[in-house]
């Protein structure tokens, strides 16, 4: 690990459409992309959705942080689609499709397996999207615009921007290290660059608070921000046409009892299978090397 392998969950400058748009357009669409992918059990609206969120990804010019960024649901997809082979979410009775040794393998989950990945990765993407293109300040002036409490948005502000912080000094640090003849990559060469960290985490939170205080962070005043946000006719188009498709997809969705699939698309034994082998054997693989990355000297 590396400043520059750092999970980049922070904004990317740009000047892209996406990045001129406010954000309260932007924040309309991930909680209706949240809502509607949790109405529905319809695979094609949800990989659809995320296809229709990873072109935001690509006409915002972030592409290939997000695709850094998105390979958390490695992990997550393979044993998400494991266990519900093994052991569906759905109610009994299973049909078995074959058996590994003594382990049975069940058709019947595979369809509900995508669907909670599919909800994970539309919701994902979409998140991932609006943090790296809108700045901080700008979300902690429209969430006061809204009326909410500033002690939400200033946490909510500092997460963002501490997360880009933090990650940059593990990234010194472990040059540092690397300068001094020691390990500079691996998790066995993070370990040793916690403490330093958490010092420094320390010490810029004392700063803060003092620097709050200092300010009247506390006081009842009107709150100001040397950002000002100002939506134009072009923001609250997309901030409707958002409102409506969403609307109507989730209206539609829930009208049609969630608009389950599951008894159309059927998958073959041999899929199921082949799907719970690989699955079984990318989530083995990735702890087995988080394991040897551990440990390794």
């Amino acid at each position: 690990m590396s400043m520059q392998m750092a999970l980049p969950i922070a904004m990317i400058p740009g000047n892209s459409l996406i990045h001129r748009i406010t954000p309260l357009p932007k924040m309309i669409w991930v909680v209706g992309y949240i809502v509607l992918a949790f109405s529905t059990t319809n695979i094609v609206i949800l990989y659809s959705m995320a296809l229709f969120a990873f072109l935001i990804a690509v006409i915002s010019g972030v592409t290939r942080p997000l695709l850094k960024a998105c390979v958390i649901l490695v992990p997550i997809a393979s044993s998400l689609l494991a266990l519900q082979i093994i052991a569906p979410a759905v109610e009994k009775p299973w049909t078995s499709v074959g058996h590994i040794g003594a382990l049975a393998l069940y058709g019947n989950g595979v369809y509900y397996g995508f669907v909670l990945l599919g909800r994970i990765v539309a919701s994902l993407i979409m998140a991932l999207v609006v943090v790296m293109t809108t700045h901080p300040s700008d979300l902690f002036t429209t969430f006061a615009k809204l009326k909410i409490p500033y002690t939400f948005n200033f946490m909510l502000a500092m997460t963002l921007q501490l997360i880009p912080v933090f990650q940059r000094e593990v990234g010194i640090i472990m040059s540092a290290q690397k300068s001094r003849g020691m390990k500079g990559r691996g998790f066995s060469a993070v370990l040793p660059s916690f403490v330093p960290v958490f010092v420094g985490a320390i010490e810029r939170v004392q700063q803060l608070s003092i620097s709050l205080e200092s300010r009247g962070f506390g006081s009842a005043g009107i709150k100001t921000s040397y950002r000002q946000v100002k939506s134009r006719p072009s923001d609250w188009v997309v901030a409707i046409v958002g409102v409506v498709a969403i609307a109507t997809l989730a209206t539609m969705s829930i009208m049609r009892g969630t608009w389950n699939l599951s008894t159309v698309i059927l998958f073959p034994h041999a899929f199921v299978f082949w799907l719970f082998v690989v699955a079984a054997s990318v989530f083995a693989a990735v702890i087995l090397v988080t394991v040897f990355y551990m440990f390794k000297r």
